[in-house]
């Protein structure tokens, strides 16, 4: 395998082409994926909140929705799904815009319910700086031709998704006397991958440094 790839180099060398290598391996869709999970082969970028927040959301994610928190942990959503490999020119594009950015507070909490679905989350602010992030993310080459945003940006950290009406209305009641709220400083965006089993990992971290 080896031989193979380093000759497809050298031949893009002979005909005076660049190759742009991905950045990380990708599953192949599989049969126990469900219909979803396609769109996210390729990954997103996401805000990982750092410790104790990670471990004290991650604990009520496993205590009150285990499938969502093997598929990944506590998280902040942040782009659409990239819609093919994100190669290692367009990776650099992102570190440059990413890195325009200064590090900022995340206020995070208290828990409610989802607008319009099932499910328990987090608020997660400011709103305002995370989308100016976003948009500049997605204005970025890899994102060109990914599929619109179906709904609008909303920023939130999910608790529970796969639960039905009642159960997010009492869990809902559950959780406020907890004081699930809080801050903490964020200086990165990651990119996460999800593997054969569809479970995410960081591929990639960027760094916020308010470059100007």
């Amino acid at each position: 395998m080896q031989s193979r790839s380093r000759a497809s180099r050298a031949g893009a060398e002979e005909e005076g082409t660049t190759v742009d290598p991905v950045i990380t391996a990708y599953a192949t869709p599989n049969p126990r994926w469900e219909s979803w999970f396609a769109e996210y082969r390729y990954g997103a970028f996401y805000v990982f909140p750092p410790e104790p927040v990670l471990g004290r959301v991650n604990a009520l994610r496993t205590l009150h929705d285990p499938r969502s928190q093997a598929i990944c942990a506590a998280h902040v959503s942040l782009t659409v799904p990239l819609p093919r490999p994100l190669t290692e020119s367009a990776a650099r594009e992102i570190a440059t815009v990413v890195q325009r950015f200064a590090p900022f507070e995340v206020q995070w909490g208290p828990p409610h319910r989802y607008p319009g679905v099932n499910g328990v989350v987090l608020s997660i602010a400011p709103m305002n700086h995370l989308r100016s992030l976003v948009h500049a993310i997605e204005a970025c080459a890899a994102f060109a031709d990914a599929p619109a945003r179906r709904y609008p940006f909303s920023p939130h950290m999910t608790i529970a998704e796969f639960i039905d009406d009642a159960r997010t209305e009492a869990l809902v009641q559950e959780l406020i006397p907890q004081g699930l709220q809080g801050t903490w400083w964020c200086d990165s965006v990651c990119y996460a991958v999800p593997d054969a089993d569809f479970r995410f990992s960081i591929r990639r971290t960027w760094r916020c440094e308010g470059l100007a």
